[in-house]
């Protein structure tokens, strides 16, 4: 995991960090924290801000603009010398980036939203607008196929898959065809849509969201 760090933030409180305890050193989604590894840059700003605290910041954020609490991985103190002093305070409010957890790359404005649901710097609410604009990939028996087809998971529910990439598509798929996200929600006949069902990160996203989403569109419009 990356970091970086800053001598002082506004945005976050002592009283934001985790009590020092080896055993409950985790952050805000139960996952564990590594402790940051102390580079010559952090030792550097601890040098020029004395008896301070050095807070570590998701590399997904610029230490030097905005940076909310939960965006702080923790602090290290710093004493009267300007040194570091190798006790991490972990802050149990920290929700790591995709970036820090190592997500791929997006390719475009769904998969960068899914991923922040997913690590909840974004809530899924927002997702139903960007699925309306977004380009799917479904499953069809043939290229001229026009309706999207359903699976049972494990539960008995009927979810409808769809891919984000031609690429994600499972291989023994007999065909794949790409869909407007908007033009598929009356065809989903009241059934969810699986967003990237066998990828890293997914959704499940009810069809009446998607139904609300354009009726909101459309109020916005008028």
């Amino acid at each position: 995991m990356g970091a970086q760090a800053a001598c002082q933030n506004p945005g976050f409180r002592r009283n934001d960090m985790a009590q020092r305890d080896d055993s409950d050193r985790a952050t805000a989604d139960g996952r564990p924290v590594a402790v940051p590894k102390i580079t010559d840059e952090m030792r550097a700003n601890a040098r020029a801000n004395p008896d301070s605290w050095l807070y570590v910041i998701d590399e997904a954020f610029d230490p030097n603009g905005p940076v909310p609490s939960w965006a702080v991985v923790g602090a290290y103190p710093v004493n009267t010398a300007g040194q570091v002093v190798e006790d991490f305070h972990p802050n149990d409010r920290y929700r790591p980036s995709p970036k820090a957890l190592g997500f791929p790359e997006p390719r475009n404005d769904l998969e960068r939203l899914l991923q922040l649901v997913r690590t909840k710097h974004r809530p899924a609410a927002d997702l139903p607008r960007v699925i309306l604009d977004s380009t799917l990939f479904v499953y069809a028996m043939s290229p001229v196929q026009r309706t999207v087809i359903g699976f049972h998971n494990t539960d008995g529910r009927v979810l409808v898959p769809a891919y984000t990439a031609k690429n994600l598509v499972p291989k023994d798929w007999p065909h794949a065809r790409a869909v407007l996200g908007r033009d598929m929600v009356e065809l989903l006949a009241g059934h969810p849509v699986a967003i990237n069902p066998h990828d890293v990160v997914t959704a499940v996203v009810p069809a009446e969201h998607l139904l609300k989403a354009l009726a909101e569109e459309a109020a916005d419009q008028g």
